[in-house]
């Protein structure tokens, strides 16, 4: 079993505009110390929690011995973007490594520890891991005689099967509706969780490996798949992602001043970086700002909230987590949490939103809530959140950002009827070669069924695998 024993290291800081704080990782000499506290174990568990399969031990050697280019190359042997997975990878290889008692007796610590830090080695293997003065030489892009492949989406799991396929000699070009590839990397998530040099440097060396991007092009109103393959591509790869919000059923969801998580992510996105804490942006937001969710993007909503400055007329913003579970339960990254509170973010929770209140203009004034508690459900044993009788309180909110959840973009099934869908909505494809209902049509990621980023860069492993073996007729 193999085992990184975390001392709670906390990863340096820098201060930028407003006061906020971005992480910058471990130093050399904390990513040593705890690489050192892996245990090497026959068995290790943190391998079956990966879904890129990286041999985590081996890297975790490497930097023990300070090897840090070595460690960089043993991570691309399955994962060809650490940089991005080292930064916003939930980690579930960190979960499953715990203590069994012969561990326990060993080492003299208490049961089932959680493993932690793999993904902060992988970050520093991924930004110390190439000579940092080195001479880089501008290699021209590689001209391809393979078969041609298309990729509809540019976000994790179509630029990872970019990447798979175009190693293998394909020919591959990758079709993004937006003005930039990147998909939900870049517009879904905030720059101060993924640096978007780090997304362009990626983008950038698949550009170098021959891979074409045609942006501005939307597949299905642009381009027809029938046009795709009337193109000469042999093999198309479906990987939208899943960026469609679900609705929410609370009353008052319409109002003015509410939005969604994705659509105010991609708004302020699609902001110019240079200019967001400069000007002002071209949609409303108030002084009172209450995000409804207890994930990842609801904490990423709140803090990006925080970092867009005071309120019209010069306001102080304060922004709070209505969370409908409790501080110990929450689904955000504890350490992002932690950051989320130094920075101003504030938690309400557990509760449970019943209804937005609008004010005399239709806009959004306060979210009524009840408080929850556990209970003992029908005296069986089993604890669940209940809502306390007598507690409903209203709190006030000019600004509403809805985050909860979003569900496959299967907007394409529209254009293309022939796609069939599952039954939890999103595009199906078959198991054992991720094709889709229509012949030589692929698909994999987010669109399919929805997860994280490592998941869907799993798959997209996955589909250009299956791709390559049915190009080749096997």
């Amino acid at each position: 079993m193999v085992i990184v024993l975390s001392m709670n290291v906390q990863p340096a800081r820098r201060r930028i505009k407003n006061f906020k704080e971005v992480s910058l990782g471990l130093p050399k000499k904390a990513v040593i110390e705890e690489a050192r506290r892996c245990l090497q174990g026959a068995d290790p568990l943190c391998l079956k929690g990966c879904p890129l399969g990286i041999d985590i031990p081996a890297f975790i050697r490497f930097l023990r011995d300070g090897h840090v280019s070595a460690a960089l190359s043993k991570i691309k042997e399955a994962n060809c973007f650490p940089s991005i997975c080292g930064r916003i990878c939930p980690a579930p290889c960190e979960g499953p490594g715990q203590f069994d008692q012969e561990d326990v007796r060993r080492v003299e610590l208490p049961p089932r520890r959680w493993c932690k830090g793999i993904r902060v080695l992988e970050r520093y293997a991924a930004d110390f891991g190439n000579p940092r003065f080195a001479v880089k030489e501008r290699k021209p892009s590689v001209a391809r005689a393979g078969k041609r492949v298309a990729i509809v989406g540019s976000g994790a799991a179509g630029l990872t099967a970019a990447a798979q396929l175009a190693e293998k000699g394909y020919r591959v070009a990758v079709f993004e509706s937006m003005d930039r590839p990147g998909g939900a990397l870049r517009y879904g998530i905030p720059a101060f969780r993924l640096p978007r040099k780090i997304l362009d440097d990626a983008v950038r060396g698949l550009k170098t490996s021959g891979v074409e991007f045609k942006t501005n092009c939307y597949v299905g109103r642009t381009i027809l798949l029938e046009d795709l393959s009337r193109q000469g591509f042999e093999a198309i790869l479906l990987a939208t992602g899943g960026g469609i919000p679900k609705l929410s059923d609370i009353p008052g969801a319409d109002l003015g001043g509410v939005y969604y998580a994705e659509e105010f992510l991609m708004r302020v996105n699609l902001a110019r970086e240079s200019a967001l804490l400069r000007k002002e942006l071209n949609f409303p937001l108030g002084a009172k700002v209450a995000v409804i969710g207890s994930g990842n993007v609801a904490l990423d909503c709140a803090r990006l909230a925080v970092r867009l400055g005071p309120a019209p007329g010069g306001a102080s913003r304060k922004v709070t987590v209505l969370s409908p579970r409790s501080w110990d339960d929450k689904r955000a990254f504890q350490q992002e949490c932690a950051y989320g509170q130094e920075e101003g973010v504030s938690w309400e929770s557990p509760v449970k939103p019943l209804e937005l209140i609008a004010d005399v203009h239709h806009f959004v004034s306060g979210v009524r809530c009840v408080r929850l508690d556990y209970a003992d459900v029908e005296t069986q044993g089993r604890w669940e959140l209940m809502p306390v009788p007598d507690s409903e309180f209203v709190f006030e909110a000019d600004t509403v950002i809805m985050a909860v959840g979003h569900g496959p973009n299967v907007l394409m099934n529209r254009d293309c009827p022939g796609l069939r869908l599952n039954a939890d909505g999103g595009l199906w494809a078959g198991e054992e070669n991720s094709m889709t209902s229509l012949e030589g049509v692929f698909a994999c990621g987010n669109v399919i069924k929805g997860g994280s980023v490592v998941e869907a860069m799993a798959s997209g492993q996955k589909a250009a695998e299956d791709i390559d073996r049915y190009l080749k007729g096997r």
